[in-house]
């Protein structure tokens, strides 16, 4: 009965996945703009969970607080990007594969726009929300020293994610005014990791894989979400910023490499 109830509960989060993606999708196409996307991403998280939440009759309690602190993550992310993107071109990244798709014709673009952009992204979704839906398949979860060790991690990452995109901002705010005269962010907590801001979102989801063990779940699946999001920060779009910056500021990020660590927060090193 376990199994059905985690089964059932996981096809409904994916169900709810796949269709806010394609409605995405269609938004996207209708724009003409596939970075839609970006800023659909973290909404997404939480639609699907209280969607989810409803549709399975969930418990309150832990739930509802796994619920809070997901849409305060997707909020927060959703907002920052919609921020940044409002009233801009089409990011570039994806700009640079719609003139290579349309090249295939228009049919290929959509379908591999849909595909690559929205498909994929909700694939990604799916596996690094896995602590959500486990949350929900569950029935009780009981109150434990690992689930407040969770809560507290989830949280702390959530705000030391928020407090170094604000310092990433207003960095680049001052730079925009010209009142700021450092090539790089390197002081507050960009001091001590070239990151700061994925450190935050990777202690996000292992605290809240923390919480889903904290019940004594033997499912290994929980651990895909931590483990998936790092590998994304780490080994995806980490090392594609690190290249920008190199290009751009050769020297001075190749010294900021040398002194400072990448994800995990450290004194700088001499």
């Amino acid at each position: 009965m376990e199994q059905l109830t985690l089964l059932t509960t996981a096809s409904i989060f994916g169900v709810v996945v796949l269709m806010l993606v394609t409605i995405v999708f269609i938004i996207a196409q209708l724009k003409r703009d596939n970075s839609v996307m970006d800023s659909a991403y973290g909404p997404i998280y939480a639609l699907a969970y209280w969607a989810t939440w409803w549709l399975t009759d969930a418990p309150t309690g832990v739930p509802l607080l796994i619920g809070g602190i997901v849409t305060a993550w997707a909020l927060r992310l959703g907002v920052r990007i919609g921020r940044k993107n409002w009233g801009k071109p089409e990011d570039a990244r994806y700009a640079a594969w719609r003139d290579a798709w349309t090249e295939r014709g228009q049919l290929y673009f959509v379908v591999r726009s849909y595909l690559q952009v929205n498909l994929l992204q909700g694939i990604i979704i799916f596996v690094v929300a896995a602590p959500l839906w486990l949350a929900l398949a569950l029935k009780t979860i009981p109150l434990s020293t690992l689930l407040v060790v969770g809560v507290f991690v989830s949280l702390g990452g959530l705000l030391y994610e928020a407090v170094a995109d604000w310092q990433l901002d207003r960095f680049i705010a001052r730079k925009k005014a010209g009142t700021e005269s450092a090539m790089l962010m390197t002081r507050g907590l960009f001091r001590y990791s070239r990151r700061p801001n994925y450190f935050g979102e990777s202690l996000v989801w292992w605290g809240l894989a923390l919480i889903v063990l904290s019940t004594g779940l033997s499912s290994w699946f929980v651990l895909a979400s931590p483990l998936l999001i790092t590998y994304i920060l780490t080994r995806v779009t980490g090392p594609m910023l690190e290249n920008i910056f190199l290009e751009k500021y050769p020297e001075a990020y190749r010294t900021y490499m040398r002194t400072t660590n990448y994800l995990i927060p450290g004194p700088p090193k001499t």
